[in-house]
């Protein structure tokens, strides 16, 4: 452990604001005066209060609703009970303005909270057996499983024991209620299918197989932006507890003070690597862990909107877009799990929810309330999978509204484009914190602020290839500073190609690794880019992701490729006898588009020819440089 000693003093020397709080006040004095400050009202919170520590207890202050509070609830692995539900309503209704968002954590947040009815609230939830304790900043967040643990045909190991046991070891303890670096993520799976990005946490656990046995290989370091590196680690089912309080106690007793944007479990893994870190974990536990097993956690789930479960009775799919729910439809919720199902709900990570347990002869019953009727059982592809986070409207961080606009997004699509064999994951994060998830995203948004002709505008960032299947990759950035209202067509073109290439049931993420990593990330950027800005002026030059593009191995290839294809469109005839960039040294130069076909604007010809010329020093060798000529053609 010397290494990490060594590294972990060094980034210590020196400690950030917040370090610096903790060591003057406690999250201790803050929850032992809170029903003080209910009594006194709000202007008798102190700033650090407020402002930090508060939040241990998952109370959260939001300026956009002025002396109102978001509070955020643990629901371990999204498992809600009929009790449950109907207080979390009830509460809803009572002291929240009858608003509830679903997370993707699979818990739930109560706004519009005053500082008078907190300390009533949190009475109410622990009655049955929820809290919102270590919910916010330095702490264990809740933590994840699959949504169908115990219940799915393909669920090997029920997780549900197992993560009690973990939350057992932090949740109310003096010791650990704020005392970490940063905020830690926790996923567990015991299934083949990853229904809860089990690999996007700092800690994850993930169904594996050694020498016959089933348990758990360990994956570390997942953040924005990371998914979890593997740790060659393979536990079995009681170990897990005991290298997740060892990998704990490292992680607070060695991982960095000093940057608050550069502490979590990752950044300690970047500097002394997962080799030291593990064997530090197994000198804090006492013992030595196996090595890695084979990863079983590959699929992606298949159906959800009627999964029929190892007792022969069903879990319902429940779609509620962007996860804005409320207090009466929570309670509703509640009744119709009593009523239908074994009196559980299931949150999911895409802010939706299964009813489980219920029998077939009840499934035409359930689907006819009038709750599916706002909430549909099955959506479009374009909602099924869609997650936002919290924007302008509830979260000081965001910087676009987000929930409406992914709404608007998918209901775009939803109008336009009917899939009914599909599946595609739209994740949006109102900012560059990505709550939503983005980076794991089918296509990503995140918001952002840019400017343009000297204004600043709201728009996104997107992201494509985000998997969830195997072991999780995150997405790349395809294309920046979109206005937010053109969000919705540059979304288009990739499904437009997802419509015209996919297999019957393909989902988006099978389609991206057997079509879109055969094209580079420069020419999917081209081809979206490129089909906005000709689609109102010159619609019948739109390019695709046709046979010839992508056979391509290099990006000089692809320009040709895609200048073959402009050159048919404009003129009806190929400028070569082949489209291949390495067969046409011996063939003429084509004519110029506009002398075949009079009506291609001539404007353009010089652009297509460059593309598609015979002689290697004339053509464009990246697609930056069309780019640029397009913009002066097209003034944009």
């Amino acid at each position: 452990m010397e290494k990490l000693i060594k590294v972990s003093q060094e980034r210590n020397k020196r400690l950030n604001k917040i370090e610096k709080l903790k060591q003057e006040h406690t999250p201790q004095e803050a929850w032992e005066k809170l029903e003080y400050y209910a009594k006194n009202g709000f202007s008798s919170i102190p700033e650090h209060d407020l402002s930090f520590f508060f939040k241990c207890f998952g109370i959260f202050y939001r300026p956009a609703t002025p002396e109102r509070f978001m509070m955020r609830v643990r629901i371990p692995g999204g498992k809600l009970t009929t009790q449950q539900a109907l207080r979390i309503g009830e509460i809803a209704q009572k002291y929240g303005n009858d608003y509830i968002d679903l997370t993707t954590r699979m818990q739930v947040e109560l706004r519009y909270l005053r500082i008078e009815d907190i300390p009533d609230v949190i009475k109410g939830l622990e009655e049955v057996g929820i809290t919102s304790f270590q919910t916010g900043v330095d702490n264990f967040r809740n933590i994840l499983q699959d949504p169908l643990d115990g219940l799915a045909f393909d669920n090997v190991i029920e997780t549900w024991d197992t993560l009690l046991k973990i939350q057992s070891i932090f949740l109310k303890k003096e010791e650990w209620i704020c005392k970490l670096p940063r905020k830690f993520n926790i996923a567990i799976s015991g299934s083949y299918s990853n229904r809860c990005n089990v690999y996007g946490h700092d800690a994850c656990f993930v169904l594996a197989e050694k020498d016959g046995e089933f348990g758990f290989n360990v994956y570390l370091g997942g953040k924005v932006g990371f998914t979890a590196d593997y740790a060659d680690v393979f536990l079995k089912e009681e170990e897990v507890p005991v290298f997740f309080e060892a990998l704990a106690r490292v992680f607070r007793d060695y991982g960095f003070r000093d940057s608050r944007n550069k502490n979590r479990l990752r950044y300690l893994i970047d500097a002394v690597g997962m080799e030291e870190l593990i064997k530090a974990v197994e000198k804090t536990a006492g013992r030595a862990f196996e090595t890695g097993g084979n990863t079983l956690t590959q699929m992606e789930g298949g159906e959800k909107t009627k999964v029929q479960l190892k007792d022969g009775t069903f879990a319902i799919h429940v779609v509620v877009p962007s996860g804005i729910f409320s207090g009466t439809d929570m309670i509703k919720a509640g009744e119709l799990a009593q009523k239908f199902g074994n009196g559980e709900l299931r949150l999911t990570v895409e802010q939706n929810m299964y009813i489980v347990g219920v029998p077939q002869e009840k499934i035409d019953e359930l689907l006819s309330q009038e709750f599916f009727k706002k909430y549909k059982n099955n959506h479009s592809v374009f909602f099924n999978d869609l997650i936002a986070c919290a924007g302008t409207e509830h979260c000081p961080f965001g910087v676009i509204p987000n929930k409406p606009d992914a709404i608007e997004v998918a209901g775009y699509l939803t109008e336009k484009y009917k899939i009914e064999d599909g599946k595609v994951r739209m994740y949006w994060s109102a900012c560059q914190k990505g709550c939503g998830i983005h980076g794991l995203g089918d296509i990503g948004f995140v918001g952002v602020k840019f400017k343009k002709d000297g204004e600043t505008k709201l728009g996104v960032d997107m992201y494509y290839g985000g998997t969830i299947t195997g072991e999780s990759e995150e997405g790349k950035l395809l294309i920046k500073s979109i206005p937010l209202e053109e969000a919705k067509f540059y979304a288009e073109e990739l499904i437009i190609e997802y419509m015209n290439l996919k297999k019957p049931k393909e989902s988006f993420e099978n389609f991206y690794k057997r079509v879109l990593r055969k094209v580079s990330k420069e020419a999917i950027k081209f081809l979206v880019w490129f089909n906005n800005l000709i689609k109102n002026r010159y619609p019948s030059l739109r390019l695709s992701l046709n046979e010839h593009v992508l056979n391509n191995h290099f990006e000089e290839e692809e320009i040709f490729a895609f200048g073959y294809q402009l050159y048919r469109k404009a003129t009806g005839k190929s400028p070569y006898s082949k489209p291949n960039i390495l067969e046409i040294y011996d063939e003429p130069e084509p004519e110029k588009p506009s002398k075949i076909n009079k009506e291609f604007p001539e404007e353009l010809d010089s652009i297509v020819m460059k593309m598609i010329s015979k002689k290697p020093e004339k053509r464009y060798k990246v697609f930056t440089e069309i780019e640029e000529d397009l913009k002066k053609v097209f003034n944009a």
